[in-house]
């Protein structure tokens, strides 16, 4: 759905929620010196133009030693779509972006628990039918992170 541009009031009501996703709309209201109806309306409508998308948790200290995998993965059939699709429901991938290039066909981010299992899951996807070949990079460290959903 297409929406309206986003003002600053949108701007400073998605900055607080990226913070505490869980804080109260009265709160939010006071934040950003409207009514807590009008906070709503907006929240509805970011929500309705898919700014805000899906509510969603990050993990504290207990995935602080996952890895985490950039696969760049080159499919030999065509369309490439069934083989992705296979890819859906696995839950070490928090992405998978099919592009467009010479070498590549999808782009996977994975996170494990450590290198054995990213080896593991690696193994998993080389064995699909159509998955020609992968690169795989262990991530050092982030770097600069945004919107990490």
């Amino acid at each position: 759905m297409a929406g309206r541009v986003l003002d600053d009031v949108d701007r400073r009501l998605l900055g607080l929620l990226e913070k505490d996703a869980r804080r109260p709309v009265v709160a939010l209201a006071k934040a950003v010196g409207l009514s807590r109806s009008a906070v709503q309306e907006r929240l509805a409508r970011l929500e309705d133009q898919g700014t805000i998308s899906r509510y969603t948790i990050v993990r504290g200290d207990q995935d602080k030693a996952a890895v985490t995998g950039i696969l760049l993965v080159r499919i030999a059939v065509r369309p490439c779509e069934p083989v992705l699709r296979k890819l859906r429901d696995w839950p070490e991938i928090r992405a998978c972006w099919s592009v467009a290039g010479p070498t590549i066909d999808a782009v996977i981010v994975a996170s494990v628990s450590d290198n054995a299992a990213l080896g593991d899951f690696r193994e998993r996807l080389a064995a699909l039918d159509g998955v020609d070949d992968i690169i795989t990079a262990p991530v050092l460290r982030t770097v600069v992170e945004r919107n990490p959903n």
